[in-house]
Protein backbone atom coordinates (compact mmCIF):
# COMPACT_ATOMS: atom_id res chain seq x y z
CA UNK A 1 0.00 0.00 0.00
CA UNK A 2 2.86 2.42 0.80
CA UNK A 3 4.52 1.73 -2.56
CA UNK A 4 1.22 2.38 -4.34
CA UNK A 5 0.77 5.69 -2.49
CA UNK A 6 4.34 6.83 -3.27
CA UNK A 7 3.86 5.92 -6.93
CA UNK A 8 0.58 7.83 -7.04
CA UNK A 9 2.16 10.95 -5.56
CA UNK A 10 5.05 10.65 -8.04
CA UNK A 11 2.60 10.60 -10.97
CA UNK A 12 0.72 13.64 -9.68
CA UNK A 13 3.91 15.64 -9.07
CA UNK A 14 5.38 14.64 -12.44
CA UNK A 15 2.21 15.72 -14.24
CA UNK A 16 2.30 19.09 -12.50
CA UNK A 17 6.01 19.72 -13.15
CA UNK A 18 5.80 18.90 -16.86
CA UNK A 19 2.79 21.15 -17.36
CA UNK A 20 4.71 24.05 -15.71
CA UNK A 21 2.46 27.09 -15.16
CA UNK A 22 -0.50 25.71 -17.09
CA UNK A 23 -1.33 23.00 -14.58
CA UNK A 24 -4.37 23.17 -12.35
CA UNK A 25 -4.24 21.37 -9.02
CA UNK A 26 -7.31 20.73 -6.93
CA UNK A 27 -9.52 18.26 -5.17
CA UNK A 28 -13.07 17.31 -4.49
CA UNK A 29 -15.69 15.11 -2.89
CA UNK A 30 -17.85 12.34 -4.32
CA UNK A 31 -21.10 10.58 -3.56
CA UNK A 32 -20.65 6.95 -4.64
CA UNK A 33 -23.37 4.39 -5.32
CA UNK A 34 -22.64 0.69 -6.00
CA UNK A 35 -24.03 -0.80 -9.21
CA UNK A 36 -24.93 -4.20 -10.63
CA UNK A 37 -24.53 -2.89 -14.16
CA UNK A 38 -27.46 -3.09 -16.54
CA UNK A 39 -28.46 -6.61 -15.48
CA UNK A 40 -30.88 -6.00 -12.62
CA UNK A 41 -31.34 -9.73 -11.95
CA UNK A 42 -27.62 -10.42 -11.56
CA UNK A 43 -26.11 -10.49 -8.05
CA UNK A 44 -23.54 -7.70 -7.87
CA UNK A 45 -21.92 -4.88 -5.96
CA UNK A 46 -25.24 -3.14 -5.28
CA UNK A 47 -26.38 -6.22 -3.32
CA UNK A 48 -23.46 -6.21 -0.89
CA UNK A 49 -22.62 -2.51 -0.45
CA UNK A 50 -24.48 0.71 0.26
CA UNK A 51 -23.95 4.32 -0.83
CA UNK A 52 -20.69 5.84 0.43
CA UNK A 53 -18.34 8.74 -0.23
CA UNK A 54 -14.94 9.62 -1.61
CA UNK A 55 -12.24 12.28 -1.60
CA UNK A 56 -9.85 13.18 -4.43
CA UNK A 57 -6.66 15.06 -5.26
CA UNK A 58 -6.52 15.92 -8.97
CA UNK A 59 -4.58 17.70 -11.68
CA UNK A 60 -5.92 19.20 -14.90
CA UNK A 61 -3.98 20.49 -17.92
CA UNK A 62 -5.55 22.07 -21.00
CA UNK A 63 -3.91 21.05 -24.26
CA UNK A 64 -6.23 23.60 -25.91
CA UNK A 65 -9.66 25.04 -24.98
CA UNK A 66 -11.41 21.90 -26.20
CA UNK A 67 -9.07 19.17 -24.91
CA UNK A 68 -7.59 18.46 -21.49
CA UNK A 69 -5.61 15.77 -19.70
CA UNK A 70 -5.56 15.09 -15.99
CA UNK A 71 -4.82 12.69 -13.18
CA UNK A 72 -6.56 11.69 -9.98
CA UNK A 73 -5.64 10.07 -6.68
CA UNK A 74 -8.79 9.12 -4.82
CA UNK A 75 -10.06 7.26 -1.76
CA UNK A 76 -13.58 5.86 -1.37
CA UNK A 77 -15.44 4.09 1.44
CA UNK A 78 -18.68 2.16 1.05
CA UNK A 79 -20.49 0.47 3.98
CA UNK A 80 -22.29 -2.87 3.87
CA UNK A 81 -25.81 -3.52 2.64
CA UNK A 82 -27.67 -4.24 5.88
CA UNK A 83 -30.17 -6.67 4.37
CA UNK A 84 -27.62 -8.87 2.59
CA UNK A 85 -25.28 -8.99 5.57
CA UNK A 86 -27.98 -9.34 8.26
CA UNK A 87 -26.57 -11.63 10.97
CA UNK A 88 -28.33 -10.06 13.97
CA UNK A 89 -29.46 -13.43 15.35
CA UNK A 90 -25.99 -14.94 15.20
CA UNK A 91 -23.80 -11.98 16.15
CA UNK A 92 -22.40 -8.69 14.92
CA UNK A 93 -20.89 -8.40 11.45
CA UNK A 94 -18.83 -5.51 10.08
CA UNK A 95 -18.36 -5.31 6.31
CA UNK A 96 -16.86 -2.42 4.34
CA UNK A 97 -15.37 -1.71 0.93
CA UNK A 98 -12.42 0.67 0.55
CA UNK A 99 -10.96 1.77 -2.77
CA UNK A 100 -7.87 3.78 -3.71
CA UNK A 101 -7.59 4.79 -7.34
CA UNK A 102 -4.83 6.29 -9.47
CA UNK A 103 -6.21 7.29 -12.86
CA UNK A 104 -5.44 9.37 -15.91
CA UNK A 105 -8.24 11.17 -17.75
CA UNK A 106 -8.91 12.86 -21.06
CA UNK A 107 -11.80 15.28 -21.67
CA UNK A 108 -13.39 16.82 -24.75
CA UNK A 109 -15.25 20.13 -24.28
CA UNK A 110 -18.17 21.15 -26.49
CA UNK A 111 -17.45 24.89 -26.54
CA UNK A 112 -14.95 27.54 -25.39
CA UNK A 113 -17.31 29.50 -23.14
CA UNK A 114 -17.18 30.13 -19.39
CA UNK A 115 -19.47 27.15 -18.85
CA UNK A 116 -18.41 24.12 -20.86
CA UNK A 117 -20.11 20.71 -20.90
CA UNK A 118 -17.72 17.85 -21.60
CA UNK A 119 -17.34 14.13 -22.11
CA UNK A 120 -14.32 12.20 -20.93
CA UNK A 121 -12.91 8.86 -19.87
CA UNK A 122 -10.70 7.89 -16.94
CA UNK A 123 -8.57 4.75 -16.76
CA UNK A 124 -5.99 3.40 -14.34
CA UNK A 125 -5.42 1.24 -11.26
CA UNK A 126 -7.79 0.51 -8.38
CA UNK A 127 -6.60 -0.91 -5.07
CA UNK A 128 -9.50 -2.66 -3.31
CA UNK A 129 -9.56 -3.54 0.38
CA UNK A 130 -12.74 -5.44 1.26
CA UNK A 131 -13.24 -6.56 4.85
CA UNK A 132 -15.62 -9.01 6.55
CA UNK A 133 -15.42 -9.17 10.36
CA UNK A 134 -17.99 -11.39 12.11
CA UNK A 135 -18.17 -11.44 15.92
CA UNK A 136 -20.41 -14.35 16.95
CA UNK A 137 -22.69 -14.31 19.98
CA UNK A 138 -20.70 -17.20 21.48
CA UNK A 139 -17.32 -15.57 21.00
CA UNK A 140 -14.61 -17.33 23.00
CA UNK A 141 -16.62 -20.53 23.53
CA UNK A 142 -16.41 -23.95 21.89
CA UNK A 143 -19.16 -22.91 19.47
CA UNK A 144 -17.42 -19.68 18.50
CA UNK A 145 -18.08 -19.02 14.79
CA UNK A 146 -16.32 -15.67 14.64
CA UNK A 147 -14.30 -15.00 11.48
CA UNK A 148 -12.36 -12.07 10.06
CA UNK A 149 -11.13 -11.79 6.48
CA UNK A 150 -9.65 -9.00 4.38
CA UNK A 151 -9.19 -9.10 0.63
CA UNK A 152 -6.46 -6.86 -0.86
CA UNK A 153 -6.40 -6.77 -4.65
CA UNK A 154 -5.18 -4.48 -7.44
CA UNK A 155 -7.21 -4.14 -10.64
CA UNK A 156 -7.30 -2.12 -13.82
CA UNK A 157 -10.48 -0.16 -14.43
CA UNK A 158 -12.01 2.61 -16.46
CA UNK A 159 -14.90 5.04 -16.31
CA UNK A 160 -16.73 7.18 -18.88
CA UNK A 161 -17.67 10.59 -17.50
CA UNK A 162 -19.97 13.49 -18.36
CA UNK A 163 -19.77 16.85 -16.66
CA UNK A 164 -19.60 20.63 -16.72
CA UNK A 165 -16.60 22.87 -16.03
CA UNK A 166 -17.08 26.42 -14.79
CA UNK A 167 -14.42 29.04 -15.53
CA UNK A 168 -14.30 31.11 -12.34
CA UNK A 169 -12.29 34.18 -11.36
CA UNK A 170 -8.63 34.13 -12.45
CA UNK A 171 -7.30 30.62 -12.90
CA UNK A 172 -9.93 28.93 -10.78
CA UNK A 173 -12.19 26.25 -12.18
CA UNK A 174 -14.99 24.17 -10.71
CA UNK A 175 -16.38 20.93 -12.11
CA UNK A 176 -19.39 18.77 -11.43
CA UNK A 177 -19.41 15.35 -13.07
CA UNK A 178 -21.16 12.00 -13.25
CA UNK A 179 -19.02 8.88 -13.83
CA UNK A 180 -19.68 5.17 -14.20
CA UNK A 181 -16.63 3.17 -13.11
CA UNK A 182 -16.08 -0.40 -14.27
CA UNK A 183 -13.75 -2.65 -12.23
CA UNK A 184 -14.10 -6.16 -13.71
CA UNK A 185 -12.53 -9.56 -13.00
CA UNK A 186 -12.79 -9.61 -9.21
CA UNK A 187 -12.69 -13.28 -8.27
CA UNK A 188 -14.70 -14.57 -5.32
CA UNK A 189 -12.62 -16.13 -2.53
CA UNK A 190 -14.26 -19.09 -0.74
CA UNK A 191 -13.00 -20.41 2.60
CA UNK A 192 -14.67 -23.85 3.10
CA UNK A 193 -13.44 -24.29 6.68
CA UNK A 194 -15.58 -21.31 7.74
CA UNK A 195 -18.12 -21.38 4.89
CA UNK A 196 -17.30 -17.74 4.07
CA UNK A 197 -17.11 -16.13 0.62
CA UNK A 198 -15.23 -12.87 0.13
CA UNK A 199 -16.08 -10.72 -2.90
CA UNK A 200 -19.18 -12.66 -4.01
CA UNK A 201 -20.28 -9.70 -6.16
CA UNK A 202 -17.79 -10.35 -9.01
CA UNK A 203 -17.44 -6.74 -10.21
CA UNK A 204 -17.04 -3.58 -8.17
CA UNK A 205 -18.77 -1.20 -10.58
CA UNK A 206 -20.17 2.05 -9.21
CA UNK A 207 -21.66 5.45 -10.04
CA UNK A 208 -20.14 8.65 -8.67
CA UNK A 209 -21.34 12.23 -8.51
CA UNK A 210 -18.31 14.49 -7.95
CA UNK A 211 -17.65 18.17 -7.34
CA UNK A 212 -14.09 19.52 -7.68
CA UNK A 213 -12.31 22.86 -7.40
CA UNK A 214 -9.03 23.63 -9.24
CA UNK A 215 -6.44 26.36 -8.84
CA UNK A 216 -3.51 27.31 -11.09
CA UNK A 217 -1.81 29.85 -13.28
CA UNK A 218 -2.54 30.71 -16.90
Amino acid sequence: MKRFTYFALFILITTASHAQNEVLIGGGLSLISPSNGFDKDHFGFNDVANTGGGIHVSTLWFFNPLLSLGSELGYAYLPKDKDTWNQSRRGNIKVNYKMVNLTAQGNFYFNEEKIRPYMGIAFGLYYLRNTVDFDANYSGSFNDASVSYTSNTLHAGFGPEAGIIFDLIGAQFATISFRYTVIPNIEAEYFPEDDVTINPHGKQNHWSLTAKLYFGKR
